[in-house]
């Protein structure tokens, strides 16, 4: 692809992050369980990614874990908290705007007798935070809200939130897959109980998905006999992976400032750029500038999509995990936008090496496309 305006799906990876997979992977490949001294050094460079990324993300190092992916992260997390507590909560909060992981894993636990309930968001995606006070009660076992949306970039306020399921003893469960490298990720002043990012978002390797549960809160394995990682997640730990992971995470927040100040450039410009009859998705003060949703008037989104592509431009219909099973659609149905309307939504996603030209290619053919379909 000549231009690639879909990072929220996946970054190409850093060279340094590259570099790092292949030296850690023919200095470092043993087993972190072998007690031989290959074991040994690739247990000392698993536990210095642990603390490194703990002093990443404001945290005790010893509560993060490392997963296959942030989906499997955040069904890992959700579960393992549920299975230690004790009490008779059956009730879940969370939203619609949730990432597919979270959604599906809910839909499952909502057969097994739980009740999911959703707060409602406005029409910028943000939850409506009133309500959300009325829902979490002593019957409230979890809340899983999301710090910024997939779809349209809305970021949550999420220490608010928190705060109020501290005060009611409910552990709070975040994905912080979109925000991590992109805006301030601090954990310890969210307050929440748990967390999950991903690796390849950042620049990092796929396969790599990064955990934190606090520590002082009690869980339980979802798959009982896992050894692995405390018993959090069976397997033999990926070590070349993780620490490619972590020098892309060290990369991306060090960078995070600046990159934030050109995406909001960025943001403006399409803003300004954009025919009238195109609608932006959400007010750029209550969102991330690197998720940019666009309603277009004429087209459907897969249509749009599929010209760009001509074009050898990449963009999205929604979030990638969930191509063709109606995500988007129930996000936008959460922010009051009618069906037939939400067909029309596409997803543009920006990094620190897109450019204002790129952007202008791609108004380039948004507007020829809404040309023809005037002159048919």
């Amino acid at each position: 692809m000549t231009i690639y305006l879909d990072y929220a799906a996946t970054a190409p990876m850093r060279e340094s992050a590259i570099e790092a997979y292949v030296t850690a992977a023919k200095e470092v490949f043993g087993n972190t369980q072998s007690l031989h001294d290959n074991g040994s050094d690739a247990l000392k460079l698993y536990e210095g990614c642990k603390r490194t990324w703990g002093d990443l993300l404001k945290v005790r190092g010893e509560g993060v874990y490392f997963t296959g992916n942030a989906s499997e992260g955040n069904q890992l997390a959700i579960r393992s908290f549920l299975r230690g507590r004790k009490g008779e909560q059956r009730e879940i909060v969370t939203t619609q705007l949730e990432h597919a992981s979270v959604l599906t894993t809910l839909h499952e636990l909502e057969k097994e007798g739980y009740r999911i309930r959703y707060v409602p968001v406005g029409k910028d995606g943000v939850l409506e935070f009133d309500e959300y006070k009325k829902m979490v009660t002593d019957q409230t076992a979890l809340v899983v809200i999301q710090l910024v949306n997939s779809e349209m970039g809305a970021i949550q306020p999420i220490a608010k939130c928190a705060a109020i399921a501290k005060e009611n003893r409910v552990p709070f469960h975040c994905d912080v897959v979109q925000a991590l490298g992109k805006i301030p990720v601090d954990l310890t002043s969210l307050g929440v109980t748990s967390a999950v990012c991903s690796g390849h978002k950042i620049g990092g390797p796929k396969g790599v998905g990064i955990v934190w549960l606090n520590p002082s809160i009690h869980w339980e394995s979802t798959y009982e006999g896992t050894v692995h990682q405390q018993g959090f997640r069976a397997g033999t730990i990926d070590v070349p992976a993780i620490v490619s992971a972590t020098i892309a995470a060290k990369e991306a927040i060090s960078e995070q400032k600046q990159v934030f100040q050109h995406a909001e450039n960025l943001q403006s410009y399409l803003q300004e750029h954009l025919p009238k009859e195109v609608e932006m998705i959400g007010k750029s003060v209550k969102k991330s500038p690197f998720i940019l949703g666009v309603l277009l008037p004429h087209v459907e989104g897969q249509w749009m999509m599929l010209e760009c592509n001509r074009h050898e431009m990449a963009i999205s219909t929604g979030t990638a995990c969930k191509i063709g099973a109606g995500e988007a659609m129930s996000a936008m149905s959460a922010i009051g936008i009618a069906q037939d309307a939400a067909r029309k939504f596409i997803r543009l996603s920006i990094a620190k090496d897109t450019t204002k030209q790129e952007l202008d290619t791609f108004l380039l053919i948004l507007r020829n496309s809404m040309a023809k379909t005037t002159t048919r």
